[in-house]
């Protein structure tokens, strides 16, 4: 009987070591996939595709990235070069992209970059 008891505790701690590596999987392809979005946006507006825009409310993202918001802000920087001249045309861009986490939570990636849209 006791040799059952124990038997049974070790089959259970196991299914929730096995839960819980599915669990980091799934985590680990959701983040993957927030870093492709977020990386497909960038090149969309450095190549011209997108405006270099706000969007506080977020966009729906479609296709391979159903379930996600993507959020953009743009801030005029006003940088200086080794001269102490002032670079015209830099703006710092803010892409966050949010899904729906485990747990009922949110879950968030952003990055952060500086662009130059009129060097072209």
């Amino acid at each position: 009987m006791v040799a059952t008891a124990i038997f049974a505790m070790a089959v259970l701690a196991l299914a929730r070591c096995i839960e819980a590596g599915l669990q980091a999987g799934i985590a680990q392809r959701e983040d993957a996939r927030a870093r492709r979005a977020l990386a497909n946006r960038m090149r969309e507006l450095e190549a011209g595709a997108q405006p270099y825009a706000d969007i506080p409310n977020g966009v729906e993202l479609k296709g391979e990235f159903t379930g996600m918001v993507l959020r953009q802000s743009v801030l005029p920087l006003e940088l200086l070069d080794q001269n102490k001249a002032i670079v015209d045309g830099m703006l710092g861009v803010t892409l966050e992209v949010s899904w729906p986490g485990s747990g009922g939570t949110r879950a968030v990636k952003q990055l952060k970059f500086y662009a130059n849209p009129a060097a072209g």
